[in-house]
């Protein structure tokens, strides 16, 4: 994720510029727009704005108890739990086959350190049947991810999808542009907690709330990028 995509960087780069700028000049609405700014960082860092965030892109994502017929498995590359998630599914679906795509979306390649490289070690580690995974490694965002899952001409019935729930949202819509008709399935959604909003300030962390608030963020970024990109 780009440095302007994410927005806790962003709002203490502009809280930066606008402070050192009022210095120099004094001016009142300088103060004004620093103020607005504070103001932001302050509920984005202290609100669990993110959290509530995620719930809205998490929400219409539920994983089943159990599934019917699954022969494939597509894994989006990315974080952990999407690989623990493929691994799990696959020894409740021995026949199924696990379908690895990803590539490195940095500018400078480096093929050591790429998502399937990086997906095969874990893989490995864990012990897995490695005979039952196929590795796509060309596609370095969402949308080459689809056009390449395309390709593979899978039967969509018995195929379940694997991402991060706040990422399944963009990723169904992306899939239907495509003509992908898969069945999702959200690994480890990190919004859906029961504990009560008093207890929750008990572990208070103002680096998670950032964090979780630049995820959202990036995501409602996705998607109106799509949407608009979609349309012209």
């Amino acid at each position: 994720m780009g440095p302007l995509l994410n927005l806790s960087n962003f709002l203490f780069i502009i809280l930066v510029i606008l402070f050192t700028y009022y210095l120099i000049s004094k001016r009142k609405i300088i103060l004004k727009i620093l103020s607005l700014n504070i103001f932001i960082i302050i509920i984005v860092a202290f609100f669990p704005t993110g959290t509530l965030g995620l719930k809205y892109l998490e929400k219409d994502f539920i994983v089943k108890k159990e599934y019917k017929n699954i022969k494939n498995i597509l894994v989006l590359s990315g974080a952990d739990e999407r690989i623990i998630a493929s691994i799990s599914l696959a020894y409740q679906y021995p026949d199924a086959k696990i379908f690895y795509v990803g590539g490195n979306a940095f500018l400078v390649q480096n093929n050591d350190n790429d998502d399937p490289t990086i997906a095969k070690k874990f893989y490995n580690k864990l012990n897995f049947d490695m005979d039952r995974i196929v590795f796509i490694g060309k596609s370095r965002n969402t949308i080459e991810n689809f056009k390449e899952i395309k390709e593979l001409d899978l039967k969509y019935s018995e195929t379940i999808l694997i991402t991060s729930a706040y990422h399944m949202k963009r990723s169904m819509m992306i899939a239907k542009n495509q003509g992908v008709k898969v069945i999702p399935y959200p690994a480890k959604p990190i919004s859906r907690s029961k504990t009560p909003l008093l207890n929750s300030y008990q572990a208070f962390d103002v680096v998670t709330n950032l964090s979780k608030f630049n995820t959202f963020f990036r995501e409602i970024l996705g998607i109106l990028a799509f949407k608009i990109t979609s349309y012209t």
